[in-house]
């Protein structure tokens, strides 16, 4: 029986939540559900565009601190509607939200909470790269602390275009 069960979920880089998360919502939900564990949401970001040429040191700085806060706040509210669409009846639900590498950072949460599940949506967003190391939800599965529920939406379900922020 799981008492802690960790669901990884990508929001950025969607204007809309994929498939992909939104499935690997309701396994994680249910999941959680039917053994009574706790259930926390984890998205992990990165900084994207920060460095803009012909800005001195001092106004590259503000601009990029500024651009941090306002990925920081919209990563909040991505997080905040998707975690909307959880039933709250009986569920204790912990919200994180962490910003840097994504794959290290999935495995160093699971370590640290002791989870004894993780569940994350295995996307089709592929870029080149995902081509060669095999893709997140792929990558953590050969290295997480823990099992690892790899979930994929079912062909009935609205495919997405990810969108740049």
């Amino acid at each position: 029986m799981h008492q802690h069960i960790l669901l990884a979920v990508a929001l950025q880089g969607w204007e809309e939540f994929s498939p992909h998360a939104l499935a690997a919502r309701d396994v994680a939900v249910s999941l959680a559900k039917g053994t009574g564990a706790k259930l926390s949401v984890l998205s992990v970001y990165e900084y994207e565009n920060l460095d803009v040429s012909g800005l001195g040191p001092e106004e590259l700085g503000r601009f990029r601190e500024t651009q941090m806060q306002r990925i920081d706040a919209l990563m909040e509210q991505k997080l905040r509607a998707f975690l909307e669409g959880i039933p709250k009846d009986d569920l204790t639900v912990t919200p994180l939200l962490k910003a840097g590498e994504v794959r290290p950072l999935i495995l160093r949460t699971a370590a640290s909470l002791g989870v004894d599940l993780l569940v994350i949506g295995a996307h089709s967003k592929r870029s080149f790269l995902d081509v060669l190391l095999g893709g997140t939800a792929a990558y953590v599965s050969r290295r997480a602390p823990c099992p690892v529920v790899m979930v994929q939406p079912g062909p009935e379900e609205k495919q997405l275009t990810p969108v740049t922020e």
